[in-house]
């Protein structure tokens, strides 16, 4: 609440009386990158020289950041920062911690030594990217660690070219591939499922579990019985069964970009569109991370597959709706559709860019 996020504000003050000498060091760290689901550790080691004391310091981390969007007082701006960006604080063996992170943070060097705070952030979201401070304060000592945080990957749906849940297990390790991608692990898809990630799409994981994610507690989805948001396991499944895929694509090593022309493109022409601007259609999983990396287009445009797709970072009316993501305007198909007329996304690697601008 208000009153507990002010207190934990006032652990970051200097002690002593006003006229006092305060040692202050400040540190910013290189950028901590890690991938969704997995282990980041922020650095924070108050290294100052300073006289032994009775008192235990006190650590507070916080993530900074202005309220997003809108106009605000400077009072609303301080009142927001306090709440949404205190995450952890501690005193001795006081300890406390906001509930967006609670399991998952844990300081493994302070019991051994109070003035080491750094700290270990486990079952990654992506929306714990982001500029960390922690600040210890020890008598009239003050440091204050600036690390900044990336989390990189994302989880997407993926169905079979024409057809819903017609990948066997197999299949979808392959389909996955294809698209840039390699099957998610069910630590991923609770991840995205904190991000708010749904799909009412059953499909496989890397443990040949199948499941979903609900963000609602309706009975909209196929199967599901429950009145509560969560992601639902239908267990080990026979791997000659048939379901969609859950694939997890980490990182971008080119470059997606939107091009269209007068009277837009068929599929075949679409491909050699990219391949004159020296690239190839983008898949699936590339569009997906560009989405992530902020693409934004109102435009749909055909990708690899077969399928017609736009990213959307912004939403708005013209956009298909009130919700980011990769908008889907046909199903996937390699035999229908292939002649209608969209604009394309292609994708052009790094390499290949440095390479033609040195020619």
């Amino acid at each position: 609440d208000l009153h507990n996020a002010i207190m934990f504000s006032s652990l970051a003050r200097p002690l002593g009386a006003a006229s006092s000498i305060v040692n202050m060091r400040r540190i910013t760290h290189p950028t901590v990158k890690q991938t969704l689901a997995g282990k980041a550790s922020l650095p924070c080691v108050f290294t100052l020289q300073t006289n032994s004391s009775n008192q235990p310091p006190h650590l507070l981390w916080t993530r900074v950041g202005l309220p997003a969007g809108g106009q605000s007082t400077l009072r609303e701006q301080i009142v927001n920062l306090v709440l949404q960006n205190f995450f952890f604080c501690a005193k001795g063996d006081v300890i406390r911690v906001n509930k967006a992170f609670s399991g998952r943070i844990t300081l493994p060097g302070y019991a051994a030594n109070p003035l080491n705070a750094t700290m270990e952030i486990s079952s990654l979201r992506t929306n714990d990217s982001g500029t960390y401070h922690c600040q210890v304060v020890m008598d009239n000592d003050y440091e204050r660690d600036t690390v900044p945080l990336v989390v990189s990957g994302v989880v997407f749906h993926y169905q079979a070219p024409g057809a819903r849940y017609a990948l066997s297990f197999m299949d979808a390790q392959q389909a996955c591939q294809e698209m840039s991608a390699q099957m998610a692990t069910p630590a991923q898809l609770w991840a995205s499922y904190y991000d708010g990630f749904a799909s009412c799409a059953a499909g496989w994981l890397d443990d040949q579990t199948v499941r979903y994610s609900v963000q609602l507690s309706e009975l909209g989805c196929y199967g599901h019985r429950e009145h509560s948001a969560g992601v639902r396991n239908y267990g080990k499944k026979d791997p000659k069964e048939l379901f969609d895929v859950y694939c997890f694509t980490k990182e971008l090593d080119g470059e997606v970009f939107h091009t269209s022309v007068p009277g837009r493109l068929s599929l075949s022409s679409a491909s050699d569109r990219c391949v004159s601007l020296g690239g190839q259609l983008a898949t699936v999983g590339q569009l997906y991370l560009a989405w992530r990396s902020g693409l934004d287009s109102c435009a749909p445009g055909w990708l690899s597959d077969g399928s017609v797709r736009y990213p959307v970072m912004w939403p708005r009316p013209e956009c298909g709706g009130s919700q980011t993501g990769v908008r889907t305007v046909t199903p996937n198909s390699a035999t229908d559709n292939t002649t209608a007329l969209y604009d394309a996304y292609c994708y052009r690697d790094c390499s290949l860019s440095i390479l033609a601008i040195r020619i």
